[in-house]
């Protein structure tokens, strides 16, 4: 039986993290047969105005998913990254679990939004270089989604750094 894992990247824009995760669940539909485990990558960005983390609004809108598609989720297991505040940290989580569990999967995905691939492909990259992702991108965009990607993808060395020591990382 193939071993999927799917590393899906939250966002604390409400309609751009559903759309991810319906990207992310075309992968899913894919490999009907397939064991497979989904890493949901997202803390909680503003406490003041949210108290539940984007890797629990994937899961509880994953697991709301068709219920005709019982048997499949069955072979479905999730791990949380609850803590992530960005996709520096994002991936730097996948990382360590990967590290430990990843000689156990045949394929690897990352979902993301189009908009956000370049800057996350590179902070990736950077955290790590030797990772083999298959990456699966989301079409839906702000009005000043590229405008934003622009300003960021200037900071990205800086915030991998940032991020790193933020929690111990050795790269």
């Amino acid at each position: 039986m193939l071993t999927i894992l799917i590393i899906l990247l939250g966002c604390n824009i409400t309609t751009i993290l559903y759309d991810r995760i319906y990207t992310a669940l075309t992968i899913s539909e894919a490999y009907p047969n397939a064991q497979i485990d989904w890493f949901l990558s997202g803390g909680i960005k503003d406490p003041a105005r949210d108290t539940t983390s984007e890797a629990e609004k994937m899961h509880k809108a994953i697991s709301q998913f068709n219920t005709n598609r019982t048997k499949a989720m069955n072979r479905w297991n999730y791990v949380y990254d609850t803590i992530s505040q960005n996709t520096a940290e994002n991936f730097i989580m996948a990382d360590r679990y990967l590290k430990t569990n990843g000689s156990q999967y045949d394929s690897v995905y990352v979902v993301t939004s189009q908009f956000h691939y370049e800057r996350a492909k590179e902070m990736q990259n950077l955290i790590s270089p030797d990772g083999k992702f298959e990456w699966v991108l989301s079409p839906m965009e702000m009005s000043d989604s590229y405008y934003w990607e622009k300003i960021h993808i200037k900071n990205v060395e800086q915030d991998v750094e940032k991020a790193a020591k933020k929690y111990y990382y050795i790269m």
